[in-house]
């Protein structure tokens, strides 16, 4: 059962930005909530958690068709990330994050798969995606 401040939280600003820093990079976890907040994002809420399989799956479901698909997604279960659902008073947020993407992973990305950090590319997916991490937490 959710608490009354989270659902306080919840109600007083809207999510429009998602990110996850994925597995492996959670050393970075300070120097990431600092990049987020010094570039104008307000952290909505933070979840660290391991995603199970079809999640994971369900999180990527535009890329089934790629190649990569079961490896991205064994990959992104493959240990704990943090998510983030964000919110930032901005013309395009969906464009601002993926700037900081970009940032993020020039600085820390390994590969194109361990490349750091992933983010919505949309509104609706910004929706889709925050709900399918919350769907299996409990706030106790």
């Amino acid at each position: 059962m959710k608490h009354l401040n989270q659902y306080i939280k919840e109600a007083l600003v809207e999510v429009n930005g998602f990110c996850i820093l994925k597995p492996e990079f959670l050393e970075h976890e300070y120097d990431f909530d600092n990049m987020l907040k010094n570039n104008g994002w307000i952290v909505v809420q933070k979840v660290k958690k391991v995603l199970s399989i079809p999640e994971a799956q369900e999180l990527y479901i535009s890329k089934k068709d790629e190649k990569y698909y079961e490896d991205l997604c064994n990959y992104m279960a493959s240990g704990e990330s943090i998510s983030y659902m964000c919110y930032k008073d901005c013309k395009d947020p969906i464009k601002d994050m993926e700037s900081l993407k970009n940032k993020v992973r020039k600085s820390w990305g390994k590969d194109d798969m361990k490349n750091a950090m992933h983010s919505s590319d949309s509104i609706e997916n910004v929706n889709r995606e925050y709900k399918l991490i919350l769907q299996n937490i409990s706030y106790e």
